[in-house]
């Protein structure tokens, strides 16, 4: 079987009556159904998905006709969005629907066969405690977004517990195997065992009979759900069952304790593996039948024990045979994170001897950082392996206001024009969700267009689309924060790692380690200061945007919210001048001519130049700013002393709410009309027509309502709400970072009242962070651990689950191994864990200016792990509210009205200077990198020219062979 002939597991008639959740928005409420829905596959070519949409525009039932039940989900989606404006997300839905149902005649056609979704990870980071009504949810988003090729990895455990017990092991021993259900993924993959566990039979009961449901409605939808397989990591036990088996210990694994490490592997050349992994395959068939498609990863963050090509040969066959000796029509799904991770060890020939193990056509490689980092083009297209182009995004589930929407869609368009590409699908990959919705909105789009959409019209329709009204300062905040936090146009990895206030307090932060990595790429992005632990050695948060645009959506969101009239044309008089050019359109910073990223031609402009936030725009103007700030002595490079007013004394006064200034002028696309169509114009071939009406006319008899009743609609919206929460918290976020900052440079010069006043600050900003986030149901620790503590059957199974969902949000593993790495802004962590840490770091330094001592980081954080972090991971018995408490709105008007005025255009150019080395440091990083690669390639070429032609025509041909046989695999 080939991915051709990949079917649906289910009938034409059993997807076209799934019309449950949200597959029937507004049903309640109309005395007739709202869609109709019909599968019937020849509408479009094979081998894609496509829907037709047709709606008479007079109330009566909206016709969706699919060629599966995903395409038909998808079309009712799509009328949604762009006939009706409506939205549905991860935290919430706008489905205030026009009075009258638009007229429309939609048809349109995916670009690929498939769109994949989650990664490995996913399950433990965002998915650990679902129960069954949040997964009905969820697959339904799925089908809606078009998704048809997920994860499906519930109740394994349950499946490998009667395997392994079948062989004879014991209870005691796959205790010491199997992990706690917040580490599953880590312990799949033979990083980790044990940690966290064991599980009770209760555990693998109640999984077993979620798998199934997910399963049900998978199929139900015309979903393909990729189940697990052998991977080759097994219990210890197994060596006293099999002691000649070729079972090796695997190295350790981000300094886990060898307890909880070192995992035993089965070397899959020797024949138990084949026994165990067709046993697995057999059991899976046998309880929740097959799709035939499995997933597994062997070697991921691991090590083979050999690079010798005929060994990974060998290997991959046997991992296949392991799927394929029970289900012979397997196909083995691969996530390539091994490539980019470990480029030192799968150099070409390592990575063409896997791939090619298999043959072609069974192996769909998932390119897991495709937006930043795609591997198929250094391994020519994974000779001849199909795979898909995805979106990884977020690491550990990290808040953080982060997307790279220009370099996204540039890498998207290399990859469908790449040579004989074998490219078969678009996905998303996170680490984990419920977080930067924008970007997976987006990203789920891609699938369907042809075209890259033009970015500043995208932003403005979504902003409508979501909040469900047509104020213009919506779409211009939107907008603002398309071109310049979702626009990040350096290579980040780790985003939400460098937050400062979420850090473990440091005196020094390692801003080389924190941002950039060894090879001198921004790291680590979205571990903030604020968010991880207090060090002297810190250093300033990572600016990868302009805050300007940032701080300027913040004022409009605000200025909707507090119910300004409204006036979107103005100018932002602290701004003026600050930042980049209006002009500019998101998705566009500092693009060059041509890009994809601008949608535009070769021989169309360049966008204007970004203006300098001083008067003069010069450099020497930007380092004077600097020099001059703090008084006589001089001070660190990123002190804030001199301006206009203290921060201190800004903060403390209390300001009065103030009138928001009106945003600047809204700015264009630079694109042509011909290559930016928007998917709502994309028409109907036999009718020659697309979808009836433009933004205004969609919204029928709301826009008929006064302007101050619409404006309350939206602030009444959770998705508005939802948006002001989480840039309010990205704005105090950065700040906590420099009152950080601040706190360490008066430490440095010796100030011990300072140190205490900005000590006293931060925490005054942490608790006004708590508050916030507590008003939010989006932000809330409290319902993380309800949600862990509702699998318990016993109070032990309920202590283990809380302490197994504090412990992954905090220490992640028993000393705090990867400290910080999923930390999360939410109420309840921020009050019993982030503002702890810093309140006992301020105290630290205080009182080592008065005993006149150096402070000794060594012993703070010993004294931290024992008071405040281990404390927090253990204390199961804490509870914190799974309900908001407080008015988001009223919340973020009183923390607008505080903090803003921090934010002048002397601060807002001193962040920018930041920025702009930032970019300055990343061309020249690209540069350095282009001539090491230039003189290593000179080398290896060098007095080989003849033997390298010679290679080249053979590889040409063998290439050409391997692309033809997976592009017939495809086209049968």
């Amino acid at each position: 079987m080939s991915w051709s002939e990949i079917p649906a597991n289910t009938s034409p008639r059993s997807q076209a009556g799934c019309r449950k959740g949200p597959l029937q928005p507004g049903a309640s409420a109309a005395p007739r159904p709202f869609a109709r829905f019909r599968w019937v596959p020849p509408i479009g070519p094979p081998l894609k998905d496509t829907f037709v949409v047709t709606s008479p525009g007079v109330n009566a039932t909206v016709d969706i006709t699919g060629t599966s039940g995903v395409a038909a989900a998808s079309g009712l989606l799509h009328y949604l969005k762009y006939s009706c404006n409506a939205h549905v997300s991860w935290e919430a839905d706008q489905l205030d629907l026009p009075d009258a149902l638009p007229a429309a005649q939609i048809k349109l056609t995916s670009v690929d066969r498939f769109r994949y979704y989650q990664n490995v990870c996913t399950a433990s980071y965002s998915m650990a405690w679902w129960n069954w009504t949040r997964w009905e949810r969820e697959i339904d988003w799925m089908a809606l977004n078009g998704i048809n090729l997920p994860l499906a990895f519930t109740g394994q455990e349950a499946i490998w517990h009667r395997v392994y017990t079948a062989l004879g092991l014991t209870q005691e021993e796959l205790d010491e195997h199997f992990s706690g259900p917040a580490f599953f993924a880590w312990a799949r993959m033979g990083n980790i065992r044990g940690w966290g566990g064991p599980l009770s039979m209760a555990w693998h009961n109640q999984t077993l009979d979620l798998q199934h449901k997910i399963l049900a409605r998978m199929r139900q939808l015309g979903i393909l759900p990729v189940l697990p397989a052998f991977a080759g990591h097994v219990p210890g036990g197994l060596t006293r069952l099999f002691p000649e088996a070729n079972i090796t210990r695997m190295s350790r694994w981000v300094n886990f304790p060898d307890q909880y490490s070192r995992t035993y592997l089965l070397d899959p050349n020797d024949p138990l593996f084949l026994k165990i992994g067709s046993a697995f395959i057999r059991e899976i068939m046998s309880e929740f039948g097959t799709d035939h498609i499995y997933n597994c990863d062997t070697f991921n963050e691991m090590t083979p024990s050999s690079n010798d090509p005929a060994y990974l040969t060998s290997v991959g066959a046997a991992i296949y045979g392991g799927m394929s000796h029970a289900d012979p029509g397997a196909i083995w799904v691969m996530q390539g994170w091994i490539f980019y991770n470990a480029q030192q060890f799968w150099h070409t020939e390592q990575a063409k001897a896997l791939l090619t193990s298999v043959p072609i056509g069974r192996l769909l490689v998932l390119d897991l950082a495709s937006e930043r980092a795609p591997q198929y083009n250094r391994l020519e297209s994974y000779f001849g392996q199909p795979f898909i182009f995805n979106m990884l995004h977020n690491y550990g589930g990290v808040d953080g206001l982060f997307g790279n929407v220009g370099t996204l869609l540039q890498n998207l368009q290399e990859a469908r024009t790449y040579p004989n590409v074998t490219m078969v699908g678009t996905g998303l990959t996170p680490e984990g969700i419920n977080q930067n919705y924008v970007m997976y909105d987006f990203m789920n789009e891609m699938g369907w267009r042809q075209q890259a959409p033009n970015v500043t019209q995208w932003a403005a329709d979504y902003a409508r689309r979501r909040y469900g009204g047509s104020d213009a300062r919506l779409a211009t905040a939107w907008q603002y924060l398309m071109r310049s936090v979702y626009d990040c146009q350096i290579f980040l990895r780790f985003h939400g790692r460098h937050i400062i206030i979420a850090q473990r307090p440091k005196l020094r932060p390692n801003y080389l380690r924190s941002v950039y990595n060894e090879s001198s790429q921004t790291s680590n992005h979205g571990q903030y200061v604020l968010v991880t632990v207090p060090r002297l050695d810190r250093k300033p948060d990572g600016m990868w945007y302009n805050m300007t645009d940032v701080i300027a959506a913040w004022d409009l969101l605000v200025g909707v919210a507090r119910g300004d009239a409204a006036d979107a044309l103005g100018v932002h008089e602290d701004l003026e001048g600050v930042g980049m050019d209006p002009a500019i359109p998101a998705g566009q910073s500092g693009i060059r001519r041509g890009d994809a990223r601008q949608g535009g031609r070769a021989d169309e402009g360049a966008p204007p130049p970004r203006r300098s936030f001083s008067a003069s725009g010069e450099d020497a103007g930007q380092q004077r700013l600097i020099a001059t700030a703090g008084g006589d002595a001089p001070p660190p490079r990123h002190s804030l002393e001199g301006r206009r007013e203290p921060q201190q004394q800004r903060i403390r006064r209390g300001v009065e709410p103030r009138l928001a200034p009106p945003a600047r002028p809204r700015y264009a696309g630079g694109a042509s009309d011909s290559q930016q169509r928007d998917m709502s114009e994309e028409g109907c071939p036999e009718d020659g027509g697309g979808v009836s009406g433009r933004a205004g006319e969609r919204e029928g008899r709301r826009e008929d309502r006064p302007e101050r009743e619409r404006a309350a609609a939206v602030t009444a919206q959770a998705t508005f709400r939802h948006d002001l929460v989480d840039v309010t918290r990205q704005i105090l976020q950065v700040t906590g970072g420099q009152m950080v900052m601040k706190m360490i440079d008066h430490y440095r010069n010796k100030v011990s009242l300072a140190v205490e006043e900005s000590h006293l600050l931060l925490l005054d900003l942490l608790k006004d962070l708590e508050q916030l986030l507590a008003s939010s149901p989006d932000f809330l620790l409290g319902r993380w651990l309800e949600d862990a503590a509702s699998w318990a059957t016993t109070q032990e199974e309920r202590d283990l689950y809380v302490y197994n969902a504090l412990n992954q949000v905090s220490l992640w593993g028993p000393q705090g191994q990867i400290t910080d790495y999923a930390v999360k802004q939410w109420a309840g962590q921020v009050s019993d864990y982030l503002l702890p840490r810093w309140d006992k770091f301020g105290r630290a330094l205080v009182d080592c200016l008065a005993e006149g001592k150096d402070f000794d980081q060594l012993a703070f954080g010993e004294d931290l792990f024992k008071t405040v972090e281990e404390p927090f991971t253990k204390n199961v018995n804490r509870t914190f509210s799974s309900e908001p408490i407080g008015d988001s709105v009223e919340i973020a008007l009183r923390l607008h009205a505080k903090y803003r005025p921090i934010y002048d255009a002397k601060f807002l150019g001193y962040l920018e200077m930041r920025y702009r080395q930032v970019l300055k440091r990343e061309e020249w990083m690209k540069m350095k990198k282009e001539g090491k690669m230039r003189k290593r390639m000179m080398k290896k070429t060098k007095g080989k020219r003849k033997k390298g032609k010679e290679m080249k025509g053979k590889g040409e041909k063998m290439l050409d062979s391997w692309r033809e046989n997976s592009v017939k695999a495809f086209e049968e």
